[in-house]
């Protein structure tokens, strides 16, 4: 049987195509030729940390893999409802509607099937994890194999996150990160940011642990208080979430990093290495100045780095505040 891709976006994931022909004719058929499961090479250094938890989750105990399993295809049956509404709007709107009705209707046959799937693990049927080639993680239960992809390529760090989050708040993912310098443990949410504030001729400033932030004369100050403490909140649970991730293993590329909005959702994603792994965090006002998330990486690196951090002065106007 040939697989067939989809042609209808670019940010639609062809895997989808593989799994709907192949997916659930049994777990031969699950892997093509060039896909087949192999063990990552080259260290934890070259795996994400979405790939290390699946690694360990393989010879953990069957009732950790299923709720694992479980976990995944909750979460990607929630990603496949979605995109069949997503693509039934686009299909009102776009001047593709043929194929994207036909996309839908395969993505809701698709969604339909994986809580299936969830009421066989919970009936007892035996779950086992694989990595395939291209690294995709595949669950399998009994003969039926599902990859655990995104139907946007763009949400797969996301998606891959969110699992991560769900899955380690019921067990302790600690053993993952074996071998790793012990750390205290940072909170994924941030404390409220309480700046200090000083008035000067020139307008009042807000500061907090080396950034300086700087309005003009005559702002108004309440206006100028919230933006202050919403910029420096976005500031600080970004550096938590990087010390969180950096702590559990994953690698920071600094000149790589980059934030992508979450299309019809309200939060972000800053890729942070090139094997995948992500943060899931709400920052508007640093996705909307590329120019102000530069000049704040040397104070996260050091800040990361249990250094003393960098100095920053800014000026609110720059940034249209």
């Amino acid at each position: 049987m040939r697989a067939v891709h989809t042609a209808v976006s670019g940010e639609r994931v062809g895997w989808f195509g593989v799994c709907l022909l192949l997916c659930w004719s049994g777990v031969s058929a699950a892997y093509p030729d060039s896909a087949a499961p192999v063990a990552l090479a080259g260290g934890l250094a070259r795996e994400s940390r979405f790939q290390r938890t699946v690694r360990y989750v393989q010879d953990a105990a069957p009732e950790v893999r299923k709720d694992f399993a479980v976990i995944a295809l909750n979460r990607l049956a929630d990603a496949y409802s979605t995109e069949v509404t997503l693509a039934r709007a686009e299909a009102r709107g776009a001047g593709q509607g043929t194929s994207l009705r036909g996309w839908s209707v395969a993505v809701a046959l698709y969604a339909r099937q994986l809580p299936l799937l969830v009421e066989d693990i919970e009936l007892g049927l035996p779950v086992e994890l694989g990595i395939a080639g291209d690294k995709s993680v595949v669950v399998t239960i009994a003969d039926r194999s599902v990859i655990l992809s995104h139907p946007r390529l763009n949400l797969q760090g996301a998606f891959e996150q969110e699992i991560l989050a769900d899955f380690c708040s019921r067990h302790s993912c600690e053993e993952v990160s074996t071998g790793l310098p012990e750390n205290n443990p940072i909170p994924v949410s941030s404390a409220q940011v309480r700046p200090e504030w000083s008035f000067t001729t020139e307008g009042p400033v807000c500061t907090y642990e080396g950034i300086t932030l700087r309005f003009k004369s005559g702002q108004n100050i309440a206006t100028s208080r919230v933006i202050c403490e919403q910029f420096l909140q976005e500031v600080v649970t970004l550096a938590n979430e990087l010390t969180w991730q950096q702590n559990n293993g994953a690698l920071i590329d600094w000149r790589g990093m980059e934030i992508q909005a979450t299309p019809h959702r309200p939060g972000h994603i800053v890729r942070i290495n090139t094997a995948g792994d992500s943060v899931l965090v709400t920052i508007p006002l640093l996705y909307r100045s590329p120019a102000l998330f530069e000049r704040l990486l040397p104070w996260l690196q050091q800040r990361l780095d249990d250094q003393v951090p960098t100095t920053i002065e800014l000026d609110a106007y720059q940034y249209g505040w």
